[in-house]
């Protein structure tokens, strides 16, 4: 499963280089949707297309909302091919971010990293999450759900990385992290990668840029 993960995650590729090309203030979050499904070809496609203050909350589907200076853009895509799904985030800046978006995004990444750490066979759902929310410091607060989840067959499954889930990872597993910062009625930030489980680490199945300079449109 894990070279049919790689194939797919070649779509999510392709959709974040579709949208860093051509894609800029004016345009609504269904036309990058449109854009994204008519380029990038699968059995099934999903995800979150929220833009400006729609960002702050999260999660929706996209809507005729049209993008300008100073928005964020968070798509999470999640693709389907032969019953196997990938399931990615990245964030997107319209114009250059200000300088409290560029602190919430560095402390995105800062926890990703520290959430990484933890990555092996054998370390609990709730342990995974602890990390992740340690590592965002002071924007815990605006941190408000799960640090990541196993994907595969469906793109959400057990074990959920959440304070509560003892569960335990195995090798062999895709997981993803997921770490968020969210400020109602103002902006939101997400990136999401995938992740094989082995008995002593990972391996990042995903490396495409989280460069902040990578995401400005």
């Amino acid at each position: 499963m894990t070279e049919q993960i790689k194939k797919i995650l070649d779509l999510n590729r392709l959709a974040y280089d579709t949208v860093r090309q051509n894609c800029r203030a004016g345009m609504t979050e269904a036309d990058i949707k449109n854009l994204i499904a008519s380029t990038c070809k699968c059995d099934e496609f999903t995800g979150d297309f929220v833009a400006g203050i729609r960002s702050g909350a999260i999660e929706g589907d996209a809507t005729d909302y049209v993008l300008k200076k100073g928005d964020c853009l968070i798509l999470d895509l999640q693709f389907c091919l032969d019953g196997i799904w990938t399931d990615t985030t990245r964030t997107f800046f319209i114009g250059e971010p200000s300088s409290k978006q560029l602190l919430a995004y560095n402390a995105v990444l800062l926890a990703k990293s520290v959430a990484e750490k933890t990555l092996k066979a054998g370390t609990s759902a709730c342990g995974i999450h602890r990390a992740m929310s340690s590592g965002f410091g002071k924007y815990q607060k605006y941190f408000p759900h799960h640090a990541g989840h196993r994907f595969g067959e469906q793109p959400f499954m057990q074990p959920q990385f959440l304070p509560e889930n003892t569960g335990v990872l195995e090798a062999g597993m895709t997981v993803t992290l997921e770490p968020g910062i969210y400020f109602e009625n103002n902006f939101g930030i997400r990136v999401e990668d995938n992740y094989l489980i082995t008995e002593n680490g990972f391996l990042n199945l995903f490396d495409y840029t989280t460069k902040i300079k990578d995401f400005v449109l």
